[in-house]
């Protein structure tokens, strides 16, 4: 139950900018069927536009200081879904061109021969060009990665600012992208669909 009773959009992004669970939540009450409709309309998959409707808020709540109350928060979550949708449709079809593209070119003397084979060779091309980094990058690289720690937990294991942690990641997933178009298009596949 809510002590709130709030609808208009513009004290909820108010409300939701200084830390307010309970207009979060309104918001998330007011705007997810929209969304999960939305997005089902795109992605045809129920599951797929569930899980996209919850990053949306997850965004909403983790960018909630940069909240704007002035600006139409309708338009701000809908274009948040826009690119999300975008982003998954993109990331889907890199995924099925990965699986069309191994399974054409590798013999599979087992159902995930191909996917081992390819997961081993591409790795072993990123990790060649991993170790050309510069040594805080290659850190912060594979504390991100390969170790799965947020940008928070390396910041403070390697004693930096998250800004530092975020330019230098960002840096990094740059020079391999630069350096990974020279390889194959199976590099850059392998390059998306787990490392972007």
């Amino acid at each position: 139950m809510h002590n709130i009773k709030i609808t208009d959009d513009e004290e909820l992004a108010r409300l939701i900018k200084s830390g307010g669970k309970d207009a979060y939540q309104l918001l998330f009450e007011k705007y997810a069927p929209k969304i999960y409709h939305f997005s089902l309309s795109y992605l045809n998959n129920k599951a797929d536009a569930e899980e996209l409707v919850q990053d949306v808020f997850l965004k909403i709540w983790e960018k909630r200081e940069t909240l704007d109350s002035s600006q139409n928060i309708k338009a701000y979550i809908f274009k948040i879904a826009v690119n999300n949708i975008y982003d998954f449709v993109r990331r889907k079809n890199i995924e099925n061109a990965f699986n069309e593209f191994a399974k054409d070119n590798y013999v599979m003397q087992s159902e995930n021969t191909w996917e081992a084979v390819v997961f081993k060779e591409m790795q072993e091309v990123i990790d060649k060009f991993v170790i050309e980094m510069p040594e805080q990058r290659r850190k912060i690289f594979q504390l991100s990665k390969m170790e799965g720690l947020s940008n928070n937990e390396i910041a403070e294991k390697l004693n930096l600012s998250k800004r530092t942690v975020e330019n230098q990641l960002y840096r990094s997933v740059l020079f391999l992208k630069k350096h990974l178009m020279s390889e194959s298009i199976i590099a850059v596949l392998f390059f998306y669909i787990y490392y972007w």
